[in-house]
Formats: structure tokens, sequence, C-alpha cells
């Protein structure tokens, strides 16, 4: 007769849900040895028995700039005002009505305010024939009896060309640590889902059939006299019993296995963070040699 509890019993719960978890057990630990022989394989050079000896660097060379292009500038001349003085016509002292001592050739552009004071001045032609700052005085004679004259004091600054300074560079050397620059394989199981199903079907046949036969003869014959009686029986019977059963049971047994593993990238370790920020403080570029001077090509207009 078919049993469930019997049933369910009998099926090996702890290997197949031990199996499974084992299972991931086993390879977080082949993650972690993955890991480990990354790191010393890639990230160490080894000595002759395995055991790493130094970290694995990579040298990369780059021009570093170490002064920059200047370019060049054109021929300047501008004035600074002194004394502006005070009473001056812009109109006049434009059309040279104002005696200017110093200008040597050189042609000047007044602003006046409207108090008559100059406010600026600039270089109109003659520059060439200036070398280095030049003082010029301009006198505005009293129109007034007893009036002083007004006098006005500009300074002519002449700012030579200068030529383009090509930037200069220098090769420099930076080694850096393989394992700070390349991701290292820290894999970490976040979450397993084990689902099992159980499904059980049971099939009861029982079949059952009984006969009996029963053959009987008897054969008589009696005599009988006067005073006496006398019989004389033959009896002659067979029986026959015949049953049959018959009963058959079928169980079958179906299991699904369902397991669901969540893996991810995990942080890196303490001593292992700890050892790639000493790596990292090691880099430091060198001076490999200096490179020719250069300067950029000029823009396109």
């Amino acid at each position: 007769m078919f049993n469930p509890a019997q049933e369910m019993s009998s099926i090996a719960f702890d290997k197949i849900l031990g199996g499974a978890l084992n299972a991931v057990v086993s390879a977080q630990n082949n993650s972690s040895l993955t890991t480990v022989n990354f790191i010393k394989s890639v990230g160490f050079q080894n000595d002759e028995h395995g055991n790493a000896v130094r970290p694995v660097y990579v040298d990369f060379k780059y021009p570093k700039e170490i002064a920059p292009y200047q370019p060049g500038t054109p021929e300047q001349c501008y004035c600074t005002i002194e004394n502006g003085g005070r009473g001056f016509v812009e109109s006049e002292l434009n059309g040279g009505g104002y005696k200017v001592e110093g200008a040597d050739g050189v042609v000047l552009n007044f602003v006046v305010d409207s108090e008559g004071t100059i406010a600026a001045a600039m270089v109109v032609s003659g520059s060439e024939k200036i070398d280095g700052d030049k003082q010029v005085k301009i006198t505005a004679k009293g129109k007034g009896e007893g009036e002083a004259d007004v006098e006005a004091k500009i300074t002519i600054h002449k700012k030579k060309a200068t030529a383009a300074t090509p930037a200069v560079f220098q090769d420099m050397t930076l080694q850096v640590p393989l394992l700070t620059i390349v991701p290292i394989p820290f894999i970490r199981v976040a979450s397993t889902d084990i689902e099992l199903n159980v499904k059980i079907n049971s099939i009861y046949n029982s079949e059952e059939s009984s006969e009996t036969t029963v053959n009987s003869k008897i054969d008589a014959s009696a005599s009988a006299k006067f005073l006496f009686f006398k019989a004389n029986v033959n009896i002659n019977a067979s029986v026959a019993h015949q049953k049959k059963s018959s009963s058959s049971e079928e169980v079958k047994k179906e299991y699904s296995l369902n397991i669901k593993i969540h893996a991810v990238q995990d942080d890196v370790p303490v001593g292992m963070g700890r050892i790639l920020d000493i790596l990292e403080e090691s880099i430091v570029p060198q001076i490999a040699k200096p490179v020719p001077q250069y300067a950029p090509p000029p823009v396109a207009a």
C-alpha cells in the first residue's frame, strides 16, 4: 500500500540540497584561488621557488611641457599722461595749435575731456624715431592777463617686437605597477536560491477471483427381508475449490532542482587596498632625456 510519508522520508534531501550548497561553496573557493593566482602570476615577479619577490611595473614615456609656448608680440607704442594740464581745446591740440616739445617728428593724437585736460594720447606716425621712452611737453599760453602758462607732460613708451618663444619639453619616464591599472577579479557569491520540487505518483491495482467446484456421485442399493433390514450404499463425491488473486503497485518519483546564483564583483579587500595604495605612492615621474624645442604650427587665419 502506498505510504506518502514513507516515500518522502526515502528521498535524500541532505544529499540533494547539501550537494547544491557544497557546489556553491566550492565555486567561491575556486574564485578565491583564482584571485590569488592572478595576483601572483600577473602582478608580481616570482623567483625560482615560485615566491613573489617584486611587483611587475609598466614603463610609460611621455613628453612633459616645462616651458609654455610664448607667441611673438608686434612693436607697440603707447603713452602715459604724467600731467594732463587744463584748458586745452582738442581740435586745436590735434591741429597743431599748441607748442609740442620733444616729439621730434612723432605725430600724436589727443583726447581732451570737458575741462580741457588731456585724458589720453596715442602715436599716429613716426614711431620708428622713438628709441626707448620719450617725454613730450605741451604748453598752453595763458589767455588772460597775468595767467601762467599751462603745461602738460606725456611720456611715450615704445615696446619692441618680440619673437615667438617655442615650448620646451622634457621626456619623462613613469613606472606604474601593473596591479594598479588592471582590474583584479574579486568574484563573490552574493545570494543563492535553491528550489526543489518533488512529485510522487502512485498507481495501485488489485484483482481477486475465487471458484469452487463440487462434483458428487451417489450409488445406493438396498434389499429388505421380512424381519431384518439390509442396505448397501455406495457414495462417490468430489469437491474442487480454486481461488486466484493478483495485485500490482507502481510509484513514480519526479525531481526538479532549480538553483539561482547571483555573483558580483566584490570590493577590494582592506589588505589588498593598502598594498595598492603603497604601490600608487611609489609612482614618481623621472627625467629621461630632453627633446628638441619646437613651436606649435601657426593657426590659419
